[in-house]
């Protein structure tokens, strides 16, 4: 199910709270007719409610209060544990750092090309990806992940609102990345083993006649 992070006035998203994608009502605590100390969005799934920062705080308004979450979907079930792990913690960290949630990001995307089999040092991974005819989409959303977290702990040309609005797409990136290299296979594979034995040992005499 994709992930729909709660966002400021949104008539839907999935609730932190039943991690269900669901309509939810507004209602403001009133200071007065023209400001408001805190926004209330009430789940219509599962009652829970999520607290906002209102007008009265001006460059804080709009900003969740409760709960404090990152926003991002989690890890891929089928994502390695050391890549899942850094992914984790990235998750944890992004409601405080853009910078650091992106730096973890890089590193996950790190341990999962050296699971792929591939060059430790990413771009060189990337290459051989690419070699092994890696889809456009994918060696994109690897590049991305790539440059965004190189430049969120080196000097570059990415300023710290980019890496604010790119964070976000790189958990579902790495998650795309997981599901193209390591479950697209692996259901392809549980086909295959469907078949009757017969049949398997029919197309393996095929092909190794060839």
């Amino acid at each position: 199910m994709k992930y729909y992070p709660p966002k400021h006035r949104a008539k839907s998203f999935t609730c932190p709270f039943c991690d269900v994608y669901s309509k939810v009502a507004w209602f403001n605590w009133q200071l007065n007719q023209v400001r408001t100390l805190v926004e209330r969005a009430q789940c219509q799934h599962c009652g829970g409610a999520t607290l906002w920062f209102g007008t009265e705080y001006r460059e804080l308004s709009g900003q969740l209060i409760f709960p404090l979450i990152s926003g991002a979907p989690f890890p891929h079930q089928d994502m390695p544990e050391d890549a899942k792990k850094d992914y984790l913690e990235a998750r944890d960290v992004l409601p405080h750092s853009s910078r650091a949630a992106a730096a973890l990001l890089r590193l996950a995307l790190q341990r999962l090309c050296i699971h792929l089999g591939k060059n430790s040092k990413i771009d060189r991974a990337i290459g051989e990806l690419v070699q092994d005819g890696l889809p456009q989409a994918v060696q994109k959303a690897l590049d991305a992940i790539r440059i965004i977290g190189n430049e969120s702990v080196h000097p570059g040309e990415l300023k710290d609102e980019d890496i604010d609005k790119s964070v976000g797409s790189m958990f579902e990136l790495l998650n795309f990345i997981v599901q193209d290299r390591i479950t697209r296979f692996k259901e392809i594979d549980a086909l295959y083993e469907s078949l009757p034995e017969g049949k398997r040992q029919g197309v393996e005499k095929r092909d190794s006649s060839n």
